[in-house]
């Protein structure tokens, strides 16, 4: 049974036995809608909810990180997610009283600014409210309770509250020198492999055939040519880890140990939050989230062992909604306060 989303305790929206959200019609009296997105490197994903807190419009769009694909990109991709979403709702943009947008890419004042400028620019929706994709993760997965959230996408980073009300971060610095357990850092241990295995310093792995398949070239010998060629993009590196986590379930030991390495890597970010925060005997959930995670239980099982090492008590756990309905969340309860 899943648990129910709750804004003062209130139900939501509900997941069926696949996971996925129910999409609840909109009943007519019931006109007021909240919009929450959920923006990183390689999707963007927009639902709407309606005053009894019923998912009604759901969509998915390219990515929305304006560090990895451009401010242009990243604008165009979340209007075609939440057109969609209101297409879905059977609503008008101007229909929707509150908006979130969880997104990644703008912790620094500079990129907060300039996205949420374009998104007033573009959106014209009112009591439009800009935040990180970590802070929308923290809203839906743990539905306001303590606890750390995971997210592991094309970058990586943990954060966590206590029953404090005490908030820190671990991570989320980027692919050049961070990002770790993620699908770019995976992506590139799994080139790392492939080159030592072609020069004869380490194992032969599957991934060789895959890689090169996937970008298509003959020899491990020319991944040069396509990985230094200027136009490679971190998105575009991360998505190999998608052959990393198939090569695994296939039986090769190479990709096993990068993923059960990419696991103990995001269990440290989460260990950081919690030592922090001073956790270590506290009971409270794990939640994860990203594509990372979909890879399996290479990645997950490692990932359990190091955080419970750290905190016995804490429960690993998948997240109660997705950070797309915790941004619809945070919206709702921003149009509360502001009506009082």
């Amino acid at each position: 049974m899943s648990k129910l989303l709750t804004v003062d305790r209130s139900p939501v929206a509900k997941r069926n036995n696949s996971g996925s959200l129910e999409i609840h019609e909109p009943v007519e009296s019931e006109n007021k809608y909240f919009l929450g997105v959920d923006g990183g490197g390689t999707k963007t994903h927009a639902v709407i909810i309606d005053a009894l807190y019923r998912v009604v419009g759901e969509a998915f769009s390219g990515g929305s990180n304006l560090l990895r694909v451009g401010l242009e990109d990243a604008i165009s991709h979340i209007d075609n997610a939440v057109s969609e979403a209101c297409a879905a709702a059977r609503i008008s943009r101007d229909q929707i009283d509150a908006a979130c947008l969880g997104l990644a890419g703008v912790n620094h004042p500079i990129h907060y600014h300039t996205m949420k400028d374009a998104l007033d620019h573009s959106f014209g929706i009112q009591n439009l409210q800009l935040v990180t994709d970590f802070r929308a993760a923290l809203a839906g997965a743990l539905d306001g309770e303590p606890g750390v959230v995971i997210i592991a996408g094309t970058g990586s980073i943990s954060v966590g509250v206590n029953k404090s009300g005490e908030e820190e971060r671990s991570g989320g610095w980027g692919p050049t020198f961070s990002d770790e357990g993620s699908a770019f850092d995976i992506a590139r241990r799994a080139l790392h492999a492939v080159a030592a295995s072609f020069d004869g310093r380490s194992p032969s792995t599957a991934l060789t055939d895959r890689v090169c398949q996937r970008l298509g070239i003959a020899s491990a010998v020319d991944l040069p040519g396509v990985i230094y060629n200027g136009d490679s993009e971190p998105v575009e590196i991360a998505s190999l880890a998608q052959l990393v986590g198939e090569a695994a379930r296939a039986g090769d030991q190479v990709a096993q140990q990068i993923l059960a390495e990419a696991g103990s890597e995001l269990g440290q970010l989460v260990v950081s939050v919690i030592e922090k925060l001073g956790m270590q005997s506290d009971s409270f959930g794990v939640a994860y989230v990203g594509s990372v995670f979909s890879s399996g239980e290479y990645v997950l099982k490692a990932f359990t062992e190091t955080v419970a090492r750290a905190a016995a008590n804490a429960e690993v756990r998948p997240p109660l909604f997705s950070p797309a309905v915790g941004a619809a969340k945070l919206a709702q309860q921003a149009a509360c306060f502001k009506h009082g």
